[in-house]
């Protein structure tokens, strides 16, 4: 049996807010678990970030600024979730549009040897493009494609490139992203 955590990551500030659910291991560190809310959102993983937990933050230190604290996450565990169910965090993902997500500890729990972690549950929501300006900039976004007669709404299309439906999140990239993920996280024996 293998420590592992059932968490809610909730992305602020929309309406509708796109959310995900995701299994990871509490061996993991913090810097794998932003790889795997990176696979849960497809974010690409431009952008600078970093954990808020408790008065602590993790992510990548900054060498040029010695006055702000950044404790590493590729060195950070997740066994500190042990007894954070019930209680959140914060991840937040490209500094410039500041996208805050709160992530729910809903379960600690005892996986079975071998299961394949971290995992995709389920979600809802598309997440917003990258770059796209924040939460203000993501509901321009909106209205500029969703309006045929809109000023913008070719030069919205031809930035985002493709087809953008806000109700689907593209399940079977998720899972094709997480089934990377725990491939190159070998189950301990």
């Amino acid at each position: 049996m293998i420590d592992a955590a059932r968490l809610r990551i909730t992305l602020h500030d929309l309406n509708p807010a796109p959310w995900r659910e995701i299994e990871v291991p509490l061996s993991m560190s913090l810097k794998k678990l932003h790889d795997a809310i990176q696979a849960a959102f497809l974010w690409q993983d431009y952008h600078l970030w970093e954990f808020e937990i408790g008065d602590k933050r993790y992510g990548m230190p900054f060498d040029d600024d010695p006055d702000m604290k950044v404790h590493k996450a590729s060195i950070a565990k997740l066994t500190r979730l042990k007894s954070m169910k019930g209680e959140s965090f914060l991840y937040t993902y490209d500094f410039g549009d500041n996208w805050e997500h709160r992530i729910d500890v809903l379960d600690v729990f005892e996986a079975e040897t071998g299961a394949r972690l971290p995992r995709f549950i389920e979600g809802e929501y598309r997440t917003p493009p990258e770059d796209v300006g924040g939460p203000h900039g993501f509901e321009m976004f909106l209205e500029a494609i969703s309006d045929p007669s809109h000023e913008e709404h070719d030069q919205m299309l031809n930035w985002y490139g493709r087809k953008f439906d806000p109700q689907n999140i593209d399940r079977q990239t998720v899972r094709l992203w997480f089934g990377s993920l725990a491939k190159a996280r070998p189950a301990k024996k």
